[in-house]
């Protein structure tokens, strides 16, 4: 069972490649556990292992340039005895938490690319002086 979902970024691949990447070292202590970046093909493609929910799944980022921003297309395969065996009980209607899932990564993705950063808390509160 293939779940796949896109978003529009207005950024450059290398740009929303780059966020993927910095997402990735700011999990660097979970990387074996509870994921493994099996292919890295920048700024197109990279495909990861990862755990949800103690399922086993397989998550491909494609990322295609469009003439005034980059297509991410994001592609989960759920496997494992766990996923099988969940699938029948409930008559596949497990679909929708790997749907939620998924999309909350690419919005993640879009607002961490899409989205100025914040200025430092002392930046935020800091107070103009006349003296």
């Amino acid at each position: 069972m293939n779940i796949e979902k896109a978003f529009a970024i207005h950024a450059t691949p290398a740009e929303v490649f780059a966020a993927i990447e910095r997402d990735l070292d700011s999990a660097a202590e979970y990387e074996g556990r509870t994921f493994e970046v099996l292919r890295r093909d920048p700024p197109s493609r990279m495909d990861l292992r990862v755990t949800i929910g103690g399922t086993p799944c397989r998550l491909t980022y494609r990322l295609t340039p469009q003439p005034d921003h980059t297509e991410v297309s994001a592609t989960l395969i759920p496997g494992g005895w766990k996923h099988a065996l969940f699938r029948i009980i409930t008559f596949g209607m497990q679909r929708q938490g790997y749907e939620v899932a998924l999309v909350e990564s690419l919005a993640n993705l879009k607002a961490a690319v899409e989205e100025p950063s914040l200025p430092d808390e002392g930046e935020r509160y800091a107070v103009a002086s006349d003296e």
